[in-house]
This record gives C-alpha cells, sequence and structure tokens, in this order.
C-alpha cells in the first residue's frame, strides 16, 4: 500500500468511516495538522500498517504517530500486542501500556484500542454509549430485541445495527457513523469519549 505521508503527525484507523469520525473529533478538540490514514479494513490492519511505515520518506518524516483500532472479538490487550509487534519490527518507539504515548528517539507512538481499552467492542459501542440517554434509544433496543426474537442469526453484529437504527432517525438520514460525525451527529461532549479525546491530546499536543 503506497501512502502519502503529508503531515509529521499521523493517526492510522481501520477504515473510512473511522477516518470521517476522528478528522472531526480532532476538530473538536482543537487539534490540526494531523493526517488520517484509512489503512483499508481491520482485516489487514497488521499488514498494511507494514506498508504505512515503509512507505517512501515516511520514517523520516514522523514525529507522532497514532494507531486505532477495534477489540471486537479479542481482547484488548491482544489488538494491542498485535500493533506492537510492527512497531518492534522496525525499531519504532514502541508504548508498554495501552492508550499511553511513549516517546524515544524524536517520535512518539500511542495505541488506543476501541472501545474502551479494555472491553471486546468497537468504535460503534462507543458511539452507541453517547446516546443511551435520549428518549427513545430504548425504542431502537425493542427493535433489536424483537428482530433478534424471530431470528436470532439475523443481526451478526448488534452494534453496526443499533448505530444505523438511530441515524435513520436523524435528519438526513446519515448513510455512515463517519458521515454522521460530519453532520454534528454525535455529541463529544459526553463523558464516554473523555478517553479516546484525552489520549488525542496525550499523543499530539
Amino acid at each position: 500500500m503506497s501512502i502519502k505521508i503529508e503531515q509529521e503527525n499521523i493517526l492510522a484507523v481501520e477504515g473510512k468511516d473511522e477516518r470521517n469520525f476522528f478528522e472531526v473529533m480532532l476538530g473538536f478538540v482543537g487539534i490540526g495538522s494531523v493526517q488520517v490514514i484509512d489503512v483499508g479494513g481491520k482485516d489487514n490492519f497488521k499488514n498494511r500498517l507494514s506498508g504505512l511505515i515503509q512507505s517512501e520518506g515516511a520514517l523520516e518524516k514522523i514525529k507522532k504517530m497514532g494507531f486505532v483500532r477495534d477489540a471486537e472479538k479479542l481482547e484488548a490487550d491482544s489488538s494491542f500486542q498485535s500493533i506492537c509487534g510492527v512497531l518492534k519490527k522496525y525499531d519504532l518507539p514502541c508504548p508498554s501500556e495501552i492508550c499511553k504515548p511513549f516517546e524515544s528517539d524524536g517520535k512518539r507512538v500511542g495505541i488506543f484500542i476501541m472501545p474502551d481499552n479494555r472491553n471486546c467492542g468497537m468504535l460503534e459501542d462507543l458511539c452507541i454509549e453517547s446516546i443511551k440517554d435520549t428518549p427513545f434509544f430504548s425504542c431502537i433496543e425493542s427493535f433489536i430485541n424483537c428482530c433478534k426474537n424471530q431470528d436470532k442469526d439475523i443481526m451478526p453484529n448488534t452494534a453496526k445495527v443499533t448505530v444505523l437504527a438511530y441515524l435513520s432517525t436523524r435528519d438526513g438520514i446519515p448513510s455512515s457513523l463517519g458521515i454522521a460525525a460530519r453532520q454534528n451527529v454525535w455529541d463529544f461532549s459526553k463523558p464516554c469519549f473523555n478517553g479516546i479525546k484525552q489520549f488525542l491530546k496525550d499523543l499530539f499536543v
């Protein structure tokens, strides 16, 4: 994968949805000059991360590197160690803990594992936390449960379905989580986003 590095600060994320989401969040917390890079999907995160690091001029230009990926069905530490393995392969600074950036030889590196650096899950789970206090969230839960009762195999990814159900109630009906971020659907002032916002500040400020 060939990527043109345009900034000294980069944030590598799983896909286009995540790129849209984090570009908006970085603006919300007042952090500029960060290139958010879509590495092309969770299944290729490790291999394409290697491709990113090997991109022409990358190691010379990059000063701060952040990596955000989902835990999904893995333990958060397994996802963390997978990224650490790539960093060590190229003799790059490697954090000893999730969510705590580490700096060495003029480079700062940090890793955040969605949704909260502990539990299995994904970015969608974090966004769901931010809407649980909305008046009609119980209606969305009822819809999800009703569908599951009809066919237990109908929703292999409940978090994604829940987010899409919520977005269907918004003006303009955003087509995805990332587009919703660009339309200011997610309230980044909610406490559930504090962890990821602090991570971005610790890494890039």
